[in-house]
């Protein structure tokens, strides 16, 4: 997480992503070598006489590249809070879903614990009966802290008549 806070204009600017260390080359490349150890074993036993080897292997093959890509995909999704003069907006990156503007005078945070025990917490910004859910990503401790970081936010925002 990080912030930017700009003199002049007002801004807060709070981007949250997800930790991704995997790139799109490295996704390949790892495929690529899951592919190659999969064919030399699926060659083995096929030598050996298990003649559809080859086959689940490249069925196991295609299953692993569909998930793995899956996977990778959603790792791209953030969200960017932006605490300005006009509101509080929270606009997804990568994913679906339009973006949610707030006034800033009245949006709560709101950490509660999750659906059920043993569930992740859910950090929820809630203004005139509507919620919006931010940080699924992360993890408790970030959350905790994120939940922190936006409540110190919106003091500054009405400290600085921002909600005006």
């Amino acid at each position: 997480m990080t912030q930017t806070l700009r003199a002049g204009s007002k801004s807060i600017r709070l981007p949250i992503l997800p930790h991704r260390s995997l790139t799109g080359t490295g996704l390949c490349l790892f495929l690529a070598l899951q592919g190659v150890a999969m064919a030399v074993f699926a060659g083995l036993a096929a030598w050996c006489g298990g003649v559809f080897a080859p086959y689940f292997a490249l069925l196991g093959w295609g299953v692993l590249a569909y998930v793995l890509s899956r996977v990778w995909r959603r790792s791209a999704v953030g969200e960017v809070i932006t605490l300005n003069v006009s509101g509080l907006e929270v606009a997804r990156m990568g994913g679906p879903g339009p973006s949610v503007r707030f006034h800033p005078g009245w949006v709560r945070v709101a950490l509660l614990p999750g659906r059920h025990v043993g569930w992740a917490s859910r950090l929820l910004l809630r203004s005139h009966g509507r919620e919006v859910e931010v940080g699924r990503f992360l993890t408790e401790a970030e959350r905790v802290q994120l939940a922190r970081r936006l409540n110190e936010m919106l003091v500054v925002a009405k400290r600085q008549g921002m909600s005006d």
